[in-house]
């Protein structure tokens, strides 16, 4: 997976509408999200997992609720991307809050589109099979969380041999 774009809004502490481009970063060939405790590193990232998947390590439930933003009325994730085949896809996630009851959050309105010519269509295909990854191989590939690297160097035989093939299987040469 090769990130394009990233817009997040409502997100923990990040309010307002931010857009984070990451063609320039990407385009040196690897890099690096650097910042001070707090800065919002892991913020980003917990966003990319949970757009694609629906799922955090940090929160295991009510998601909308616990990430929205507490002043907002809006939790809105977008993240544009390339998979292995170098095919562009958008994946959408979106709560509102009810204005009535503070503590109601509605169900998530979600996409996942593919961009054919100028336009995005949506898409049946699961995220899964778009990413050639499951949500566990992706954290431990992709997003390694924070204190987890131990974890990840230490899997059994049986689930690295896994982990490994469902990786490299999507990388067909």
């Amino acid at each position: 997976m090769l990130p394009i774009q990233l817009t997040i809004e409502g997100l923990y502490s990040y309010k307002e509408k931010q857009t984070i481009d990451f063609t320039r970063l990407t385009d040196a060939g690897l890099f690096g999200i650097f910042g001070a405790t707090g800065s919002g590193k892991s913020s980003i990232l917990e966003a990319i997992s949970f757009v694609l998947f629906g799922k955090t390590e940090r929160i295991n439930r009510n998601h909308g609720y616990n990430m929205m933003n507490l002043t907002s009325n809006r939790l809105y994730i977008e993240f544009d991307f390339y998979n292995f085949e170098n095919k562009c896809f958008k994946a959408t996630r979106e709560y509102k809050r009810n204005l009535k009851t503070f503590e109601s959050i509605y169900s998530p309105t979600t996409g996942i589109y593919e961009q054919v010519g100028e336009s995005w269509k949506p898409t049946d295909q699961s995220i899964e099979s778009i990413l050639g990854l499951s949500y566990d191989n992706f954290k431990r590939t992709i997003i390694i969380p924070q204190g987890q690297f131990k974890e990840f160097i230490e899997l059994g035989a049986r689930d690295r041999t896994q982990m490994l093939k469902e990786i490299f299987s999507a990388r067909k040469v």
